[in-house]
């Protein structure tokens, strides 16, 4: 009975997992990409844990079926004893009396008690089944608080089955939410290369010809998003952030907060796509080659 209760408990124990673990909130990673890869990772190690408890819940579902069925058992057995007992009892008690009010007549008693039966050689029975009681009695408790033990562990490993999925839940979501982020970013990034080799032309946005913020007008309406026409009124449009930590769909600018004077969209790859001066055209350049002085986060 105890062994059953500490296999089982150890099971439990090398899945338990830290609440830490369970409730912790995921990290963000520096790019879409690492903090997709960071969803996934929690996708994949809480499956397994989640696989894990979900065999140690079977185990202890098991066991307290097994520890249940001994208990009914060992319920059955104090109650034959302590019929017995009774019986043996009933027996003294019946032959006292015999004997008190027939000790002259010297008449034999006869009494049938067919479900108890006297051994010639034990000189007392009614203690035997006295101390078997008391045995039985012993295994009883034993086996409640065995059943009580485990099914708070399945409590436990049911709340956790829950946490687990739950993460699992939010893990999932979060990494369509990129997805569909990535696809977004990528959509922008794309409709403003399908313009490259265009001339530049101060004030126009299209279909033709752009200036910068044209450019970065029509690329972000082309996926629904609404922009100001202007550098100032587009670097408001969002977060500002470092130019090192623009990922594809970010706005790169030159210039003050308040007084820019130029605007490009950022590929993510340390380039950008921009229309720059009179004269040209339409291009993807490198930071290196003509570094911006601050980004700004418009897709979340």
């Amino acid at each position: 009975m105890k062994k059953t209760t500490i296999l089982t408990t150890l099971l439990i124990t090398s899945v338990t997992l830290s609440s830490s673990l369970l409730l912790s909130t995921p990290v963000f990673a520096a790019t879409t990409e690492e903090n997709q890869a960071a969803q996934e990772k929690i996708i994949s190690d809480s499956s397994r844990k989640l696989a894990s408890i979900k065999e140690a819940t079977q185990k202890a579902s098991e066991s307290t079926n097994e520890t249940t069925e001994q208990l009914t058992y060992i319920g059955i057995k104090i109650q034959k004893t302590q019929t017995a007992i009774q019986q043996l009892e009933d027996i003294h008690s019946l032959g006292n009396v015999h004997t008190s009010e027939n000790s002259e007549e010297n008449v034999p008693l006869t009494i049938e008690m067919s479900s108890v039966t006297l051994d010639e050689d034990n000189n007392d029975p009614l203690k035997e089944k006295k101390e078997r009681l008391a045995e039985l009695s012993q295994q009883q408790q034993e086996l409640q608080t065995d059943i009580k033990s485990l099914k708070e562990e399945q409590a436990n490993l049911h709340k956790q089955e829950k946490q687990l999925s739950e993460k699992i839940d939010q893990a999932k979501k979060q990494t369509t939410e990129q997805a569909k982020q990535v696809d977004t970013r990528t959509a922008v990034v794309a409709a403003a290369k399908t313009h490259l080799g265009k001339p530049y032309v101060y004030g126009a946005a299209g279909p033709d010809a752009f200036d910068c913020s044209g450019l970065v007008q029509v690329a972000f309406a082309s996926i629904g998003h609404s922009l100001g026409r202007t550098t100032v009124d587009q670097e408001t449009a969002g977060t500002t952030i470092a130019v090192s930590e623009a990922q594809a769909g970010d706005l790169v600018f030159w210039g003050s907060h308040g007084g820019t004077y130029h605007v490009g969209i950022s590929t993510g790859d340390g380039s950008y796509i921009h229309a720059p001066v009179p004269g040209d055209v339409v291009q993807i350049a490198t930071v290196a080659s003509y570094a911006p002085d601050f980004a700004v986060r418009v897709l979340s």
